[in-house]
């Protein structure tokens, strides 16, 4: 299907099926295209070109196939096209040339019309289905980025979770082990404020020694002050 169709295209197609059903190497001609009906429906069809029927463009061994579904599944239903009834013509038209040379120069006119009908449609069919597709893929990704969104925040709400468990945890066992005679315990949430307030407080309660109780050498002896009484 070209990009742009235009009545060029068409009379091109249309010459070159005239002449073969005219050279009697066809003796019919069948065109299998999408018909068109909106931007969700489209049904394939088959239609007789030539020969051109007296009661219209249609023949009445024409098909329509119609896509369906039953029971949860896609079906194809076979459908006869009738035949449209001939209308009645006035006698009275007084033509400048014989009838036969004014309808052999608009039959090739007519065919090429069609032909140019069935291209469009054939043309919107394939835009509306590739606007559908797309839209649907669209819908779809949509929908998985929500859901990979939704387990990827999951998932790092797990690892900062375990993370917090096992600082905690290492935290409760520096506490366990450590000797708390020394010095205040110090958290790992704990920050300078409340680091010199605990230390404060244990130094008034008389928890941490004033003087740190290293062994006496021969340099710490007492100083005797000969002047005191």
């Amino acid at each position: 299907m070209p990009d742009s169709i235009n009545a060029a295209k068409a009379s091109e197609i249309g010459d070159a099926i005239r002449n073969l059903f005219l050279s009697g190497e066809v003796d019919k001609v069948e065109i299998l295209y999408a018909k068109f009906y909106n931007l969700i429906k489209n049904e394939p069809t088959i239609r007789t070109l030539l020969p051109l029927s007296p009661t219209g463009f249609d023949d009445p061994n024409d098909e329509t196939f119609r896509m369906t579904s039953e029971d949860g599944r896609l079906k194809v239903e076979k459908e006869k096209v009738p035949a449209a009834k001939a209308r009645n013509i006035e006698s009275d038209v007084i033509f400048d040339q014989p009838p036969e040379v004014i309808l052999n120069s608009m039959l090739p006119l007519y065919l090429n019309s069609q032909l140019l009908s069935i291209l469009f449609d054939a043309q919107a069919s394939e835009l509306s289905s590739r606007m559908t597709a797309m839209k649907a893929a669209t819908d779809n990704a949509k929908e998985l980025k929500k859901k990979l969104t939704m387990i990827y925040n999951k998932k790092r709400q797990e690892g900062i979770t375990a993370e917090i468990s096992e600082i905690c945890a290492g935290a409760m066992a520096l506490d366990e082990k450590g000797d708390k005679t020394s010095g205040p315990a110090l958290g790992i949430f704990d920050n300078s404020d409340t680091v010199g307030a605990d230390f404060m407080k244990e130094l008034e309660d008389g928890s941490i020694p004033d003087t740190p109780e290293d062994p006496q050498g021969p340099d710490d002896r007492p100083v005797i002050d000969p002047y005191a009484n």
